[in-house]
C-alpha cells in the first residue's frame, strides 16, 4: 500500500511540473524515494532489519510530508505548502495523495511495529 500512496503522489509532482516545488523538496523526495524502495524491497525478502527500516521510513515519510505539505510556509525553501503560496498547479489529486501517503507511510510503520512484535 505504502509504494501505491508514494507512487501517486510522485505522479502529482510529474503533472504540477518539476518546477512548482522548492529543489529541496524534489532534491529530499528523491532520497525519500530510494529509501522507500530499499525498504520495501527488504519487505518483500523478510529480511531481519526490515521491520526497524519499515517503522523509520513510515514514520518519517508522515512527519517530513505534514511539515513539507500540510502545514503553512516556515522556511518557504524546505516546503511546498498546500495552505500556503505559491500553491504552484495544486488540485484536488495532490491533496489526495499527499494525504494517501502520510496514511499508507503510518500504516506501513504499523506493518514494522507488528513484524517486530511478533518476531520478539
Amino acid at each position: 500500500m505504502f509504494l501505491l500512496g508514494w507512487g501517486l503522489h510522485v505522479i502529482d509532482h510529474l503533472l504540477r511540473g518539476m518546477t512548482a516545488s522548492p529543489m529541496f523538496v524534489m532534491a529530499g523526495g528523491m532520497i525519500q524515494g530510494v529509501i522507500v524502495i530499499v525498504a520495501i524491497t527488504m519487505a518483500l525478502r523478510a529480511q531481519s532489519r526490515a521491520p526497524d527500516l519499515a517503522i523509520l521510513t513510515g514514520v518519517g515519510s508522515a512527519v517530513v510530508f505534514t511539515y513539507a505539505h500540510l502545514l503553512p510556509n516556515f522556511w518557504p525553501n524546505f516546503q511546498d505548502s498546500y495552505l500556503t503560496g505559491p500553491r504552484i498547479n495544486v488540485t484536488w489529486f495532490s491533496w489526495v495523495t499527499a494525504l494517501s501517503e502520510i496514511g499508507t507511510g503510518l500504516l506501513f510503520a504499523y506493518a514494522g511495529l507488528r513484524a517486530k512484535r511478533t518476531a520478539a
